[in-house]
């Protein structure tokens, strides 16, 4: 499923670059608004969704501000400007990028967003006579306990989480550890071969698969 990316921009040329940066995109749909106050409530936005924002008029930035601080728990919010324009905002309320930039920046952004968005989402999740404690990063069943580190706790959350679909080894270097070029495949192996030791305990109930796509449980 694609995640939306909504821009909203008052410059024509900056909107059809934009367009055309994204359609070679398979991840994201980007949804162009030119008129600010199409942005009518900040509820208008999905949970999912990416809100960009680009304006050469200082007064337009501003009132993005106000509305996006209205909300106790805003959608992510990037906002393009010059740096003087940056530097008249508060820092707490969006993701700055200044101009000019390079489109690859904006798409580490975005991921990163994302990334630390789902980190919300990591709640405790039962698996057959099993449940997965985050609070207490620990896998705990009837009779045993096995704690985890936050790094194990997650890798094993989206492999419970997929319901035994595979899931690649990109995805979950992407999801666990962030966007970090520096971060090799062998840190996953080797945190995977760690689990599996550690969750011998429940080996009739909980068992982690190899694929040439990637992981999942069985």
């Amino acid at each position: 499923m694609k995640s939306k990316a909504f821009l909203f921009s008052d410059d024509k040329f900056f909107n059809l670059i934009f367009e055309e940066q994204f359609s070679a995109l398979s991840n994201y749909s980007l949804v162009v608004s030119q008129d600010f106050f199409d942005i009518t409530n900040i509820n208008q936005f999905k949970k999912n969704d990416i809100a960009i924002f680009y304006s050469v008029k200082q007064e337009q930035v501003t009132k993005i501000k106000n509305l996006l601080s209205e909300a106790s728990y805003p959608p992510p919010a990037i906002t393009i400007g010059l740096s003087e324009d940056i530097l008249n905002l508060e820092k707490n309320s969006f993701v700055f990028l200044k101009t000019p930039f390079y489109f690859n920046e904006l798409l580490k952004i975005i991921e990163n967003i994302s990334l630390q968005r789902d980190m919300i989402d990591y709640s405790n999740l039962k698996f057959r006579k099993i449940n997965l404690d985050m609070t207490g990063k620990a896998i705990k069943g009837l009779n045993n306990s096995v704690k985890l580190t936050d790094k194990e706790a997650r890798i094993i959350w989206h492999l419970i989480e997929a319901k035994g679909d595979t899931i690649s080894q990109d995805y979950l270097l992407n999801k666990v550890w962030g966007y970090n070029k520096d971060i090799e495949t062998k840190t996953l192996t080797t945190h995977i071969y760690t689990i599996r030791k550690k969750i011998v305990p429940f080996k009739n109930i909980l068992s982690i698969e190899s694929s040439e796509n990637g992981y999942y449980i069985k």
